[in-house]
């Protein structure tokens, strides 16, 4: 079932779990990935899910059409995509993990990209690009990255393009006034 966004939806830090906890509607509630470590300093108290987060929502959701995920899988990805766009601290990229990929390519939020570990790809979905870095979220369960570093699923992780290989680029490029796509697809 496709959950629809709602005025009533918000975020809020739970203290037991140490996650973002999205509140969907009437006692509905999903715990996000991402973890107080991991958490800028804007999640404080209740916080609103706007028609931007929305926007992203529905942005993500069709980025996820066509590929191998059941309705609910893609709710929690777009979710999760959502929270870490909002809520993910900055970091530095860790491309070191990655093999060397010659491309030239753009990428964009929302495109479906995989980057290569010791010959093994892996598969990863992009929050935010710009002309040298990508900060990726990762659609698959775990990747051993090194013996002291491992990605969970939905972990957030910033690299440099000429690591990304894209696998599915986005057809309606988010620009600053795609925010008016709620409306269209509400």
């Amino acid at each position: 079932m496709l959950l629809e966004p709602s005025n009533k939806w918000y975020w809020q830090y739970d203290c037991a779990s140490r996650f973002i906890v999205i509140q969907l509607s009437d006692g509905l509630a999903m715990s996000c990935h991402l973890d107080k470590r991991n958490m800028n300093n804007l999640c404080k108290g209740r916080i609103n899910f706007c028609a931007e987060d929305s926007s992203y929502y529905y942005y993500f959701l069709e980025a996820l059409k066509g590929l191998d995920f059941n309705v609910p899988e893609k709710v929690q990805i777009a979710l999760n995509a959502v929270t870490s766009l909002r809520f993910q601290k900055v970091k530095m990229p860790q491309s070191w993990f990655f093999d060397y990929n010659d491309s030239d390519v753009a990428f964009s939020t929302g495109d479906i990209i995989t980057l290569s570990v010791k010959g093994h790809n892996v598969q990863f979905v992009i929050l935010e690009a710009d002309e040298r870095v990508s900060t990726c979220m990762l659609l698959e369960d775990t990747v051993q990255l090194s013996d002291a570093k491992k990605l969970a699923k939905f972990d957030v992780i910033r690299v440099m393009n000429d690591r990304v290989q894209l696998r599915k680029s986005v057809a309606n490029k988010l620009t600053d006034d795609s925010f008016s796509y709620v409306q269209i697809m509400a």
